[in-house]
């Protein structure tokens, strides 16, 4: 290759993307180092002549290479002319393309000319098919309206010869057919004889309404109309008349009703004696009869899609509502509850009955409405658990509602004030009774299976479904306004008046507010525990114990129906009652009552372990030697095994509770526990060691408390576990820092603080009176310098704080000492962790010795 063309190709950019190289190494696969993208001349050099002892043979070397480069020009030769020819080839290609498309382009005009001529031929031809065929549309649409013309002129002529001799069969299907016929002529109104027939045909229906009406008023008002007998003329110009105006079809069927209701509007009018609630069963009665002597003689004269028996039902009731609304207002002083749900209750089995005689009955429109019927608000499944008497079973979506339903016992409406007085007055009553009969409950031993929750709290929600149930038959959902205020009072007299009073004589005795909030349960709370501690009551016995497991049970039982019955009232009202329902403070009551068993049994636990924790401090804690576990952690343990089962076993179906019980009963030990260790002074290294013992066997005991004497074998829950490693892990920090040895009281202050970080400096004070220090007063100050200087070095790190020249004399002093202190400390605390190690390492053998720990 010449020099020029070397230079040529050496400007070339002959680095390709690495997909580019991939793709060329599948398609071109080759082991020549040549080929390889990242060649490197020098590399290759060294490998052809890795000594100089090889370069003997760099003339055969060269002359290889010599071949290989002649070899390649060769090949890109070839390759160069072969493109040549390449490219020649395809512009001939290109140009006999071109040849093809301009030849096709030409047949395509050919055909597209000819389409056109055949398209011209088919239209001449065709142009004379169409006008024949136009000629046969408009000869046969004037021979049917000739047809329809001539049928119109026979029509009504025969309906003036028929409406003559009164023969409605025949006229009700010439009507049917003549309006027919008009129909189809109505777009040839403006033809003056068209528009002759039309006014004829008009006439001859309106003397048709006219002359039916007059036989009808003539059947049922004239001289005969007391032995009228339905007759096949009247039968047939009903048929007439459902070709006539609708308002004509109204006009009889309102006669026919009034005429049907007239004796019954005079029997039981306001001023009778027959027209009072009491008799309402003389109503049903006569509408009974009537409508089986109706349907037996005139119901057949009118054509089933009239609905006559139906719509004189309907009017029934109408006038029945008027009558029995007007009595009420009258007599209103009169009205009691049996009186009101008696009469009610016959209505409503009545409409019950005109909704399943008439089903499917729809006077105005058949607008599909929700199904959820007001006089039914519990349809239940029998499978469903008494415990639940708010529970329902599914209900369909949609359906036609009937309009018999509350047809009449609307009327009964605006005296519901005297059902919620009555209901009022019976809960009452039932409230008295259930107190009264708790006075006598004897609490006794239940099985693992049964529920202690006190029969009454059932009974009290089965009487509100009860109650609202009958509610709602009489009345819709917003009346309900009422009738929540009564179940709210009634529901805070149970919780009062019944569980709370059933407590034992500490718990009862407190007054519990009426609108109880979290402050006030606290307090109340916090008065029964010192009520407990200060003695006021003996501890509780096993049937106490049973009693206040039981009134547990109980309150969580009518705190959850309470949400029920709260969910159920706003299912049931309005939309703008919804959010005036609430019955959120009876839920704190119950809550409230069962927030105060806890506590009752958290302090009778607390109280039968308070002489062991006592005990603690009349111990001698100068020992020379440890022993086993202390009295007092036995003691606690007897305690704990024995009152703790009980509890537990009358909790089975409140596991939420039992927990919550075990958490505070721990809480209450711990905390006790700590106060003691406070006291337990002088003591000794030994003594300390003793009571990490003490600690640590009082720990093991905690654990167990859910599950002590337990048959069934179950892990605590993880939350208790902790609560009780914190619990027991002060008391375990405080015992290490008095055990210790220090050199000077930085080092005890140091490690107080590092090891209670949270602690105040009365629990520090105590940790000084434990150790028998004397001059407590400087090692105070010492503790207060010690905790204020972290706080005294955050200023000076904040970079925005003013600099060392700009402090106030004041601040600086404090500075300095704070630091000498804890110069002072870090040089004398040194060795005190290697201390500290060995007597931890000490205490964990001699607790495995005593197998406490593992």
């Amino acid at each position: 290759m010449e020099p020029d063309t070397m230079t040529d190709v050496e400007k070339l950019n002959l680095d390709f993307p690495p997909e580019v190289v991939q793709a060329i190494q599948e398609i071109l696969p080759s082991d020549d180092p040549f080929d390889a993208p990242d060649f490197n001349t020098v590399e290759y050099i060294n490998t052809r002549f890795p000594a100089e002892q090889s370069l003997h043979h760099i003339d055969d070397v060269l002359e290889e290479m010599r071949l290989r480069i002649t070899s390649t020009d060769d090949q890109i030769r070839t390759v160069v002319r072969s493109l040549t020819n390449v490219d020649q080839d395809g512009r001939a290609s290109l140009l006999n393309a071109q040849e093809a498309i301009a030849e096709l382009f030409t047949r395509f005009q050919d055909i597209k000319e000819r389409a056109g001529e055949s398209e011209q031929r088919v239209k001449e031809i065709t142009r004379d098919i169409k006008q024949l065929d136009t000629a046969k549309r408009n000869l046969t649409n004037s021979i049917t309206t000739l047809n329809h013309l001539q049928m119109l002129v026979e029509g009504v002529q025969k309906l003036e010869a028929l409406k003559v001799r009164r023969e409605y069969g025949e006229i009700a299907t010439l009507l049917q057919g003549v309006m027919n016929v008009l129909e189809h002529l109505n777009r040839y109104r403006h033809i003056p004889q068209v528009a002759d027939l039309a006014r004829q045909v008009d006439q001859i229906r309106g003397e048709l309404e006219k002359q039916i009406l007059e036989d009808f008023h003539r059947a049922f008002h004239g001289p005969n109309a007391r032995r009228f007998a339905p007759t096949k003329e009247l039968a047939e110009a009903c048929l007439v008349v459902s070709e006539l105006d609708p308002k004509v079809k109204r006009t009889i069927i309102d006669d026919v009703i009034k005429t049907q209701l007239a004796e019954y509007e005079v029997l039981f009018a306001g001023g009778e004696s027959d027209a009072w609630l009491t008799k309402v069963d003389l109503r049903r009665k006569w509408l009974l009869k009537t409508a089986v002597e109706f349907e037996k003689t005139l119901a057949a004269m009118f054509p089933p899609s009239w609905q006559v028996p139906s719509r004189l039902a309907l009017s029934f009731c109408e006038v029945t509502r008027s009558q029995l609304s007007h009595a009420m207002e009258l007599r209103a002083q009169d009205i009691d509850v049996g009186t009101l749900l008696h009469a009610h209750k016959v209505m409503s089995e009545l409409e019950s009955l005109l909704v399943r005689k008439y089903a499917g009955f729809q006077p105005y429109d058949r607008t599909p409405r929700n199904s959820t019927s007001t006089t039914n608000p519990f349809i239940e499944d029998d499978r469903l658990e008494p415990t639940n008497p708010f529970a329902e079973s599914e209900q369909p979506g949609e359906t036609l509602v009937s309009p018999f339903q509350g047809a009449v016992c609307r009327c009964f409406q605006p005296y519901l004030k005297v059902y919620i007085e009555n209901v009022d007055k019976r809960l009452s009553e039932q409230i008295e009774k259930f107190a009264n009969d708790m006075k006598n409950y004897r609490f006794e031993h239940i099985d693992a299976e049964e529920s202690n929750v006190v029969p009454c709290c059932g009974e009290l929600f089965t009487i509100y479904k009860t109650v609202l149930v009958e509610f709602l038959r009489l009345g819709p959902g917003e009346s309900l306004g009422g009738l929540v205020e009564v179940f709210q009072k009634h529901l805070r007299e149970f919780c009062t008046r019944v569980l709370r009073a059933t407590l034992p004589r500490v718990g009862a005795n407190i007054p519990m507010p009426k609108d109880i909030n979290m402050k006030e349960l606290t307090a109340v709370l916090a008065q029964v525990q010192t009520l407990w501690r200060e003695g006021d009551s003996p501890k509780l016995v096993d049937d106490d114990v049973r009693r206040v497991c039981s009134v547990l049970v109980s309150a969580e039982y009518c705190e959850e129906m309470t949400g029920r019955l709260e969910a159920k009232l706003k299912e049931r009202s309005p939309a703008p009652l919804t959010n005036t329902i609430s019955l959120t403070q009876e839920q704190d009551l119950f809550h409230a009552v069962l927030a105060q068993c806890i506590a009752l049994l958290v302090t009778h636990v607390e109280c039968l372990c308070e002489p062991a924790l006592t005990s603690m401090t009349k111990v001698n804690w100068m020992m020379e030697q440890t022993g086993d576990q202390s009295p007092y952690v036995t003691a606690i343990a007897q305690h704990i095994s024995s009152s703790v089962p009980l509890v537990r076993h009358n909790l089975h179906t409140s596991r939420k509770y039992f927990t919550r019980f075990c958490d505070k009963l721990a809480a209450a030990i711990l905390n006790k526990f700590v106060q003691q260790v406070y006291k337990c002074r002088p003591i000794s290294g030994v003594g300390c060691e003793q009571l990490l013992l003490d600690c640590h066997a009082l720990k093991a005991v905690m654990l167990q408390l859910p599950v002590v004497n337990s048959q069934v074998r179950r892990d605590p829950p993880q939350t208790y576990t902790r609560m009780v490693g914190r619990g027991m892990a002060r008391a375990e920090l405080v015992l290490q820092v008095v055990m210790g040895e220090y050199a000077t009281h930085g080092d005890l202050v140091d490690k107080f603080h590092r090891l209670l970080p949270d602690a105040t400096i009365a629990d520090f004070q105590k940790v000084l009176e434990m150790r028998g220090v004397k001059d407590r007063a400087s090692v105070l100050e010492l503790y207060r310098q010690r905790t204020m200087a972290p706080a005294m070095e955050s200023p000076l790190r904040n970079p925005a704080a003013p600099s060392s020249g700009s402090q106030t004399p004041t601040v600086q002093p404090m500075i300095n000492q704070a630091s000498q202190v804890v110069n002072t400390t870090v040089s004398s605390s040194v060795q005190s962790p290697e201390h500290e190690m060995s007597k931890i390492a000490r205490l964990e053998r001699m607790l495995k010795s005593r197998r406490l720990i593992s």
